[in-house]
């Protein structure tokens, strides 16, 4: 996906039953400063630790989303 030029944005969409979302966000932090990310990304996590995940998400460039249908808008609206 990343070598695609046509990517604009990429929607990340996480459901964390035993996977804790706050863990799955400082992994994706962790992944896009490896990789050199630099398109944007929207992030849609629902589980356990939901809450704190959105407060990782939200001290960082990616753009956390509160359900799939705002996940989605807010990709469209990143890819400009």
């Amino acid at each position: 996906i990343l070598r695609d030029e046509n990517v604009k944005a990429i929607l990340i969409n996480i459901f964390g039953g035993i996977t804790r979302c706050d863990d799955v966000a400082n992994g994706l932090i962790q992944a896009k400063e490896k990789l050199g990310i630099d398109i944007p990304l929207v992030v849609r996590l629902t589980g356990t630790n939901e809450k704190e995940a959105k407060e990782i998400l939200a001290r960082t460039e990616m753009i956390a989303a509160d359900g799939m249908e705002d996940a989605v808008q807010k990709a469209i609206e990143a890819a400009g």
